[in-house]
């Protein structure tokens, strides 16, 4: 059999629930060529769910749970498809989801998509929220070349991926940034604000959006100054 056009990766940490409405989605896509998904699962549940589902292909046991960058490696290498996607465990990716990134590497120079985030709770603060920080920042982000793909709605092309040598394992907070700023040398990231995807407001919640932006700002500070590392375990 060909390889797969596109390879999906999901990392799993003790997701079971959340992990079935991922699947579901990435089940209801409409894809003209084929693709496969790899989940990268750690809990009993979680890994139940993975290898119940139909949609998935490999199951790869998390032994070591060391974050979603080292996660996302090991998926990556148990995939054979020429675009790599990732989303996550509670995330839920719209039909045209897989479609619509694979497109973007019909052009020979893209090494890299990146999309918005929405709510997956309702709620109009979560909406204007997400709305500010994870769309509209990308945006006046991007024309800077602060690029920035997250890593719940990206893809890279696999022999991109495989030059910068994928997620930094050493980073446990901003390696979906880290990447995404070393694929530049590769060629060119798109951000393609029509390819939302809807994702859990959990941590917003948790945390709360002034201490997130907080953490975020101390994590850029920390990843652009000499001799710094965001090595935060927020994640």
């Amino acid at each position: 059999m060909p390889d797969p056009d596109a390879s999906v990766v999901v990392p799993a940490r003790d997701e079971g629930p959340r992990l079935e409405r991922t699947l579901a989605s990435l089940a209801a896509q409409r894809f003209e060529g084929r693709f496969e998904v790899i989940v990268v699962a750690s809990g009993a549940r979680t890994v139940a769910v993975a290898r119940a589902h139909s949609i998935v292909d490999r199951v790869v046991i998390d032994d070591r749970q060391a974050g979603p960058g080292p996660a996302r490696n090991r998926g990556a290498s148990a995939t054979d498809g020429e675009v790599l996607l990732f989303t996550d465990a509670d995330t839920v990716v719209p039909p045209s989801w897989v479609r619509r990134h694979r497109r973007h590497y019909a052009t020979p120079d893209v090494v890299g998509v990146g999309g918005p985030l929405r709510p997956l709770e309702d709620g109009l603060r979560h909406r204007v929220l997400f709305r500010l920080l994870s769309d509209w920042w990308y945006r006046a982000c991007w024309p800077t070349g602060f690029v920035q793909q997250p890593g719940c709605n990206c893809s890279v092309r696999r022999t991109a991926f495989e030059a910068v040598d994928g997620f930094d394992d050493s980073l446990g907070f901003l390696e979906d940034t880290d990447l995404s700023l070393r694929l530049r040398r590769e060629g060119t990231l798109v951000y393609d604000h029509a390819c939302p995807v809807d994702t859990s407001s959990r941590r917003q919640e948790r945390v709360g959006y002034g201490r997130l932006c907080w953490i975020y700002l101390v994590g850029y500070l920390e990843y652009v100054l000499p001799g710094r590392s965001p090595t935060r375990d927020y994640f």
